[in-house]
């Protein structure tokens, strides 16, 4: 099996990343490994490479990991096994958490002309089909890659006009979208759990993992007195608006 790992990075990796990184240990089913770091500030470019660069190389899977990720030495060999256990899996996901250590990186219920429909989904110690997961650590099939037509990864823009805050987002979900409309599966794999390095800090979330009983449920979302919180899904909790303007982008490829 031959095996892409691919980082997008601003340049700057948190060490705990690249020394979880030494210590990743490929399953004996990788035959073949290199790895490729792009470097910018546009996520989803740097993706887009990634994806192109293992399609190019006749890889069989490519392996995305952010860079202020922090891996365990096992990480692989779990994702790798939930695609070998399921031939319609084209994406297998690790478990980790948003830097305010509150939020699960997977989703339900997704929908990108209204993403405050999202919930988080049930989920205990076996690996669970999700609508979507964060792309913190994923295993990706490339033959699922080439059925679909590049590019291969969209973005939102999310604009937060209350503390006039930008950023770009929501590539992954976009991604594993896609994927389900071309009739793959996408995992999530609960055992696989990694840390998210918070730069300013430098702590590490989450601070202490969630207990099966507690993610065994659906849940979503809130924000109550400034501070995001998880409370049992319910369609009737009230949402924030969301307005959506339609803008063009061009992915300019160059040797």
């Amino acid at each position: 099996m031959k095996l892409l790992i691919g980082i997008p990075s601003a340049g700057d990796p948190a060490p705990a990343f690249t020394e979880s990184l030494k210590r990743l240990q490929l399953p004996e089913s990788v035959t073949e490994a290199e790895h490729l770091t792009v470097v910018g500030n546009y996520v989803p470019g740097a993706r887009e490479l990634i994806a192109k660069r293992a399609v190019e190389r006749g890889c069989d899977l490519v392996v995305m990991c952010d860079d202020d990720i922090v891996l365990a030495a096992d990480t692989l060999a779990l994702l790798l096994e939930t695609l070998e256990c399921d031939s319609n899996c084209a994406l297998a996901g690790a478990l980790y958490y948003a830097k305010d250590g509150v939020r699960p990186m997977v989703t339900s219920r997704w929908d990108p002309a209204d993403t405050s429909k999202a919930s988080v989904p049930a989920f205990a110690q076996t690996p669970v089909s999700v609508g979507g997961v964060g792309f913190g650590c994923v295993a990706i099939r490339c033959s699922a890659l080439a059925t679909l037509t590049p590019p291969y990864f969209d973005a939102q823009i999310f604009i937060q006009q209350s503390v006039a805050h930008v950023r770009v987002c929501n590539e992954d979900y976009l991604f594993c979208r896609k994927l389900h409309a071309h009739g793959f599966d996408v995992k999530l794999v609960p055992r696989a759990k990694c840390g998210h390095v918070d730069r300013a800090t430098g702590m590490i979330y989450p601070a202490t993992w969630e207990l099966p009983e507690t993610t065994n449920a659906e849940r979503m979302f809130v924000l109550r007195d400034g501070n995001v919180g998880l409370i049992p899904y319910d369609d009737s909790e009230r949402r924030l608006p969301e307005e959506h303007l339609g803008a063009s982008l061009d992915l300019i490829f160059v040797p």
